[in-house]
Protein backbone atom coordinates (compact mmCIF):
# COMPACT_ATOMS: atom_id res chain seq x y z
CA UNK A 1 0.00 0.00 0.00
CA UNK A 2 1.16 3.14 -1.04
CA UNK A 3 1.14 5.69 2.10
CA UNK A 4 2.64 9.10 0.84
CA UNK A 5 3.43 10.46 -2.51
CA UNK A 6 5.77 13.23 -3.25
CA UNK A 7 5.76 15.16 -6.36
CA UNK A 8 7.81 17.73 -7.97
CA UNK A 9 4.78 19.81 -9.49
CA UNK A 10 7.04 22.67 -10.89
CA UNK A 11 9.77 22.19 -13.56
CA UNK A 12 10.06 18.47 -13.57
CA UNK A 13 8.95 19.09 -17.55
CA UNK A 14 10.18 23.00 -18.22
CA UNK A 15 13.50 22.42 -16.06
CA UNK A 16 12.45 25.83 -15.49
CA UNK A 17 14.21 27.04 -18.42
CA UNK A 18 12.64 30.33 -20.11
CA UNK A 19 14.06 31.51 -23.65
CA UNK A 20 12.68 34.82 -24.88
CA UNK A 21 11.90 34.22 -28.44
CA UNK A 22 8.58 36.83 -29.12
CA UNK A 23 6.97 39.69 -28.33
CA UNK A 24 4.93 42.40 -29.15
CA UNK A 25 5.23 46.46 -29.04
CA UNK A 26 2.18 48.05 -29.73
CA UNK A 27 0.94 46.92 -33.00
CA UNK A 28 3.69 45.16 -33.95
CA UNK A 29 4.84 41.77 -33.25
CA UNK A 30 8.33 40.60 -33.22
CA UNK A 31 10.82 37.27 -33.28
CA UNK A 32 10.92 34.44 -36.02
CA UNK A 33 10.65 31.10 -35.88
CA UNK A 34 14.20 31.04 -37.56
CA UNK A 35 17.94 30.28 -35.97
CA UNK A 36 19.67 33.54 -34.33
CA UNK A 37 22.32 34.53 -36.33
CA UNK A 38 24.18 35.95 -33.77
CA UNK A 39 25.23 35.56 -30.25
CA UNK A 40 22.84 35.35 -27.08
CA UNK A 41 22.21 36.34 -24.45
CA UNK A 42 21.40 33.21 -21.52
CA UNK A 43 17.96 32.36 -22.10
CA UNK A 44 17.59 34.77 -25.38
CA UNK A 45 16.66 33.04 -28.40
CA UNK A 46 15.32 35.96 -30.73
CA UNK A 47 15.86 36.30 -34.32
CA UNK A 48 13.87 39.79 -36.21
CA UNK A 49 16.33 41.10 -39.08
CA UNK A 50 13.51 44.00 -38.38
CA UNK A 51 13.60 44.57 -34.96
CA UNK A 52 16.72 47.68 -35.38
CA UNK A 53 14.61 48.82 -38.78
CA UNK A 54 11.83 49.64 -36.36
CA UNK A 55 13.91 50.49 -33.72
CA UNK A 56 16.32 53.20 -35.21
CA UNK A 57 13.22 54.47 -37.48
CA UNK A 58 10.55 57.16 -36.81
CA UNK A 59 7.34 57.36 -35.56
CA UNK A 60 4.52 55.39 -33.47
CA UNK A 61 6.44 52.02 -33.91
CA UNK A 62 9.37 52.66 -33.26
CA UNK A 63 8.16 54.96 -30.30
CA UNK A 64 6.00 51.79 -28.96
CA UNK A 65 9.48 49.72 -29.36
CA UNK A 66 11.66 51.91 -27.60
CA UNK A 67 8.63 52.43 -24.48
CA UNK A 68 8.64 48.25 -24.50
CA UNK A 69 12.17 47.87 -24.37
CA UNK A 70 12.71 50.52 -21.54
CA UNK A 71 9.90 49.22 -19.37
CA UNK A 72 12.02 45.92 -19.73
CA UNK A 73 15.12 47.17 -18.29
CA UNK A 74 13.04 48.60 -15.38
CA UNK A 75 10.06 46.42 -14.52
CA UNK A 76 11.98 43.62 -12.20
CA UNK A 77 13.86 42.60 -9.19
CA UNK A 78 17.28 41.87 -10.72
CA UNK A 79 20.61 42.04 -8.17
CA UNK A 80 23.73 42.62 -10.33
CA UNK A 81 26.59 40.52 -8.71
CA UNK A 82 29.42 43.56 -8.14
CA UNK A 83 32.02 40.72 -9.00
CA UNK A 84 31.02 39.45 -12.40
CA UNK A 85 28.35 42.61 -13.32
CA UNK A 86 26.24 38.78 -13.89
CA UNK A 87 22.67 39.02 -12.84
CA UNK A 88 21.13 37.52 -9.83
CA UNK A 89 17.41 36.86 -10.49
CA UNK A 90 14.51 35.52 -8.37
CA UNK A 91 13.51 33.51 -11.84
CA UNK A 92 14.23 32.71 -15.07
CA UNK A 93 11.58 34.18 -16.80
CA UNK A 94 12.43 37.75 -14.80
CA UNK A 95 15.97 36.57 -16.21
CA UNK A 96 15.55 36.00 -20.24
CA UNK A 97 13.44 39.72 -20.08
CA UNK A 98 16.35 41.79 -18.48
CA UNK A 99 18.81 39.57 -20.47
CA UNK A 100 16.49 40.32 -23.63
CA UNK A 101 16.82 44.44 -22.80
CA UNK A 102 20.72 43.61 -22.33
CA UNK A 103 20.95 41.98 -25.64
CA UNK A 104 19.15 45.07 -27.59
CA UNK A 105 21.13 47.52 -25.93
CA UNK A 106 18.96 48.60 -23.10
CA UNK A 107 21.13 47.62 -20.13
CA UNK A 108 19.98 47.40 -16.63
CA UNK A 109 23.68 48.72 -14.88
CA UNK A 110 22.46 48.44 -11.60
CA UNK A 111 20.46 50.44 -8.35
CA UNK A 112 23.05 53.18 -6.84
CA UNK A 113 22.96 54.09 -3.27
CA UNK A 114 20.21 56.95 -3.75
CA UNK A 115 17.93 53.64 -5.25
CA UNK A 116 17.86 55.25 -8.72
CA UNK A 117 18.18 52.31 -11.22
CA UNK A 118 20.20 53.05 -13.69
CA UNK A 119 19.92 51.64 -17.42
CA UNK A 120 22.24 52.48 -20.54
CA UNK A 121 19.74 53.17 -23.85
CA UNK A 122 20.62 53.47 -26.85
CA UNK A 123 20.42 57.18 -28.42
CA UNK A 124 19.90 58.41 -24.69
CA UNK A 125 23.02 57.17 -22.60
CA UNK A 126 22.92 56.59 -19.08
CA UNK A 127 19.25 57.25 -17.43
CA UNK A 128 18.13 57.24 -14.02
CA UNK A 129 15.06 56.41 -12.91
CA UNK A 130 14.16 56.85 -8.78
CA UNK A 131 13.16 53.36 -7.61
CA UNK A 132 9.79 54.25 -5.14
CA UNK A 133 8.18 50.74 -4.82
CA UNK A 134 8.24 47.31 -5.92
CA UNK A 135 5.01 45.17 -5.56
CA UNK A 136 6.27 41.84 -5.66
CA UNK A 137 4.73 39.18 -7.48
CA UNK A 138 2.50 36.90 -5.50
CA UNK A 139 0.41 33.54 -6.56
CA UNK A 140 -2.76 35.81 -5.50
CA UNK A 141 -1.30 38.47 -7.51
CA UNK A 142 -0.22 37.27 -10.48
CA UNK A 143 2.10 40.32 -11.37
CA UNK A 144 4.44 42.32 -10.25
CA UNK A 145 5.40 46.04 -10.46
CA UNK A 146 7.76 48.99 -9.89
CA UNK A 147 6.44 52.59 -9.40
CA UNK A 148 9.56 54.65 -11.06
CA UNK A 149 10.24 58.49 -10.48
CA UNK A 150 11.56 59.24 -14.53
CA UNK A 151 14.55 61.56 -13.93
CA UNK A 152 15.12 61.87 -17.42
CA UNK A 153 11.69 63.10 -17.98
CA UNK A 154 10.50 65.70 -15.74
CA UNK A 155 10.39 63.71 -12.68
CA UNK A 156 6.87 62.10 -13.91
CA UNK A 157 6.26 59.00 -11.59
CA UNK A 158 5.56 55.90 -13.89
CA UNK A 159 4.37 52.91 -12.96
CA UNK A 160 5.74 49.37 -14.86
CA UNK A 161 3.79 45.87 -14.09
CA UNK A 162 3.97 42.77 -16.08
CA UNK A 163 2.03 39.45 -15.50
CA UNK A 164 -0.22 36.97 -16.56
CA UNK A 165 -2.41 38.03 -19.41
CA UNK A 166 -5.48 37.32 -18.01
CA UNK A 167 -4.82 39.97 -15.10
CA UNK A 168 -3.18 42.40 -17.07
CA UNK A 169 -5.73 42.46 -19.64
CA UNK A 170 -9.15 42.72 -17.17
CA UNK A 171 -6.72 46.15 -16.42
CA UNK A 172 -6.72 47.13 -19.51
CA UNK A 173 -9.20 50.24 -20.82
CA UNK A 174 -11.54 49.15 -23.49
CA UNK A 175 -9.30 51.41 -26.15
CA UNK A 176 -5.85 50.01 -25.55
CA UNK A 177 -7.43 46.82 -25.62
CA UNK A 178 -8.73 47.31 -29.53
CA UNK A 179 -6.74 48.73 -32.16
CA UNK A 180 -6.02 52.56 -32.67
CA UNK A 181 -7.96 52.26 -35.83
CA UNK A 182 -10.96 50.87 -34.87
CA UNK A 183 -10.47 53.03 -31.34
CA UNK A 184 -10.96 55.59 -34.45
CA UNK A 185 -13.82 54.62 -35.57
CA UNK A 186 -15.57 53.95 -32.18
Amino acid sequence: MVEYVFSDKTGTLTQNIMEFRKFTAGMKNFGTNEKPTVKQESNVNFHDPNFHQVLNGSGKDSKDLDHCMTFLSLCHTIVVDKNTNAYNAASPDELALVNFAKQMNYEFKDIDKDDNMIVDIPKKGLQKYKLLHVCEFTSSRKRMSVIVKDLNDGGKIKLFCKGADSIIKARLSKTSIISPEMAATQ
